[in-house]
């Protein structure tokens, strides 16, 4: 499943799985302390995500859009009317507006081996400079929006910075 499995100059493990939800390669990277099969288990989770789950995330993914191109305009004009229209058609459209480049595994407590998780970064068309980051636990999307390093672990992180997850809807407050 991931390819290329070899240590980095960083000692982490890194290697490359291909995501069926998004159609491309994906860096994989974790520690040479997590267990490979964790790893493995998770990446087969995200090649399989149930239905509502994805719709949820490029409903989140629209709302990370739509606060960007609000205050950004200008910087978005070339292709947003083609976003908006085609996610009006097919929400799942919105996938190809962003360029997930690495899966990160970050360091789990025992108890949670069995808990599945999304650390997913990479580019977004709206957002080039400061890229995305889509965090996603149990099931559950944990945060949608600018590049962050928090780890999927540290959840309560994310409730300090509501104003740019887009992972809660609006109505959610």
């Amino acid at each position: 499943m991931i390819k290329d499995l070899h240590e980095n100059e960083f000692e982490e493990m890194v290697g490359t799985f291909y995501s069926t939800v998004l159609g491309y390669e994906i860096e994989v990277t974790y520690a040479k302390d997590i267990d490979q099969n964790y790893v493995e288990k998770n990446v087969k989770y995200f090649n399989n995500l149930d239905s509502a789950f994805v719709e949820k995330l490029c409903a989140a993914l629209k709302r990370f859009f739509d606060g960007y191109y609000k205050m950004n305009p200008d910087l978005s004009e070339y292709f947003a009317d083609d976003l908006i229209e085609e996610y009006d058609t097919d929400p799942k459209s919105i996938l190809k507006y962003i360029d997930i480049g690495i899966y990160k595994f970050d360091e789990y407590d025992v108890e949670n081996e069995n808990v599945l998780v999304l650390n997913l970064s990479g580019d977004c068309e709206w957002d080039g400079d400061r890229q995305i980051t889509i965090l996603a636990k149990d099931n559950n999307l944990i945060y949608v929006g600018p590049w962050t390093d928090y780890s999927v672990w540290a959840q309560e992180e994310f409730t300090k910075f509501h104003f740019h997850n887009y992972a809660v809807p609006e109505n959610d407050d």
